[in-house]
């Protein structure tokens, strides 16, 4: 019997899986259909949201949001 091999704290093999899953989900027009959409916030959690988007901001070390890279992935 055949020993399975420890791959430690991933499995490239399941790893190369779902982001071949992930890509084709993506370039799908379903996929395309969702990204467009966006995300589907709740009422009662858009405050909430935005309380944990500060939160993270402050711990962050600057803002790179208005950097040419970031401004060319919108």
């Amino acid at each position: 019997m055949e020993k399975p091999i420890n791959h430690g704290e991933g499995n490239p093999e399941a790893a190369a899986e779902f982001n071949e899953a992930e890509k084709a989900f993506v370039n799908s027009q379903s996929g395309k259909r969702k990204i467009k959409e966006g995300a589907q916030v709740k009422p009662g959690e858009a405050a909430e949201l935005e309380r944990a988007e500060q939160e993270g901001k402050s711990h962050a070390k600057h803002d790179d949001s208005q950097t040419r890279q970031m401004k060319a992935g919108r």
